[in-house]
């Protein structure tokens, strides 16, 4: 081997190690890019998942509210279910109290109608006996007039 290709072997040799070199350091550039980018992302992730944790918490508390609404309606609905049965039983006394009063007002509707009945009854045998007695007064004018005689048609003085 001659030191001409020797020193070709060398400057082969150094350009490699040169060549290697910058691209090793050109990867070295790219990967601290790269990294800083992810960690830039990833520190802009871990403050969105931040603010998403804030608006759950939000939302955590909002939902604690609506259920703290929902047991005053539910107390609310059972004041009003049991202002509701006691309407209820008022109203079903009442039911059975008018019941009471109206089975009470036809049983003195029908012994009014009874009494009506009796003393149409009643007024019947009066009329027929006023119609009796009205004959019976005829017949005694009649009477009387066939006992007096015959009347002059104009009497002027009577005495």
């Amino acid at each position: 081997m001659t030191l001409d290709t020797a020193q070709m072997f060398v400057a082969l040799a150094a350009f490699f190690l040169t060549f290697s070199a910058a691209i090793l350091g050109g990867m070295k550039w790219m990967l601290d890019r790269v990294e800083r980018r992810t960690d830039r992302n990833f520190a802009q992730v871990d403050q969105r998942f931040a603010q998403v944790d804030q608006r759950f918490a939000q939302v955590d508390r909002r939902f604690e509210q609506v259920d703290q609404r929902f047991e005053q309606i539910d107390h609310r609905f059972d004041r009003l279910e049991s202002r509701m049965e006691r309407a209820d039983a008022r109203m079903d006394r009442a039911d059975a109290r008018f019941d009471e009063r109206m089975a009470r007002i036809d049983a003195r509707e029908r012994q009014i109608d009874d009494r009506l009945l009796k003393i149409d009854a009643n007024i019947l045998d009066i009329t027929a006996k006023i119609a009796g007695m009205n004959d019976s007064i005829v017949e005694m004018k009649a009477s009387l007039a066939r006992l007096e005689g015959p009347q002059p048609p104009l009497l002027i003085a009577r005495g």
